[in-house]
């Protein structure tokens, strides 16, 4: 279990990026969702030993992030949101040179764990390739492939799915949920669907701040009979933002469609089933009102 205490971080610019984080995150995947500049990137960076907090803690299975990341870094698998590649170098060759610097010196051991990987994550056939030449989901499976290196106990994805075509994002959640449950898997994001589909337990972050946390359909649950919906114009639309809590309003074939929260039906909507977004955006809206 990864535990998280008391987790503060300031930038040097005056930024609060994370403002007295608690999670504990058990086996399995976990979703933390929340709005860009949430402090979700800060999160991962300081869990994966690339930054250090002005004050908590981070514990993972007994280690003391802080006090020992080597230790650490031997038992995590991290994937950034962005991350750059040498040019014109094959697949293969970029991934067995991060073996080597993962620390698995045996050729015939780190040749295993190489070719292993590439066919795990469907990247085999692609393998005398450039990875600088890959798509964009090609490339964040060979991402994959390097975080899972020394098959680390603790693997962090940050913004995993962001560009990619439906077809990439569903290759790219099954191979997800092929690692498994045995270990920690922490999915930041800002898509909803993405958190909705993979993770059992899930944490909403904004403005550096822990606003929710728990099961995404135990959480879902609690909304149902308080959302409402009505497909209206845009100028309805504008009116109704100004004399009711709208939590969410999106276009579909054309038409608004836009979803409040309330205990009663307000006059000329109707029941809507909640949904994680739902659970997401009214989370957002009270945090937003109450600033």
């Amino acid at each position: 279990m990864l535990k998280i205490k008391n987790l503060s971080k300031t930038y040097d610019n005056g930024v609060h990026a994370l403002n007295n984080v608690n999670l504990d995150i058990p086996k399995g995947m976990f979703g933390l969702l929340g709005p860009n500049g949430a402090g979700k990137s800060s999160l991962m960076r300081t869990i994966s030993t690339l930054q250090d907090a002005d004050s908590g803690s981070v514990e993972f299975d007994g280690i003391d992030v802080f006090a020992d990341p080597q230790a650490m870094r031997q038992r995590l698998g991290y994937l950034p949101q962005d991350f750059g590649v040498y040019p014109r170098i094959s697949a293969y060759d970029l991934l067995e040179h991060m073996a080597i610097l993962k620390g698995i010196d045996n050729k015939a051991e780190r040749k295993e764990a190489v070719e292993g990987l590439l066919a795990h994550t469907n990247l085999y056939q692609h393998r005398n390739k450039a990875v600088s030449g890959f798509s964009g989901g090609m490339r964040q499976r060979f991402g994959i492939a390097q975080a899972l290196l020394g098959d680390p106990d603790l693997l962090v994805v940050d913004e995993p799915t962001a560009g990619l075509d439906p077809e990439e994002r569903n290759r790219f959640h099954n191979l997800l949920v092929s690692l498994g449950e045995e270990k920690v898997i922490i999915l930041s994001t800002h898509i909803v669907e993405d958190v909705s589909e993979l993770c059992p337990n899930m944490a909403v972050l904004a403005s550096g701040q822990i606003l929710l946390q728990g099961n995404p359909i135990l959480l879902t649950q609690q909304l149902n009979g308080q959302i409402w919906r009505k497909t209206v114009s845009q100028q309805e639309a504008v009116e109704i933002e100004q004399n009711m809590p709208v939590i969410s309003k999106r276009l579909f074939a054309g038409q608004t469609i836009i979803h409040v929260m309330a205990e009663q039906a307000p006059e000329g909507f109707e029941t809507a089933p909640a949904n994680l977004e739902d659970v997401y955006f009214s989370t957002l809206h009270s945090h937003r009102s109450a600033a």
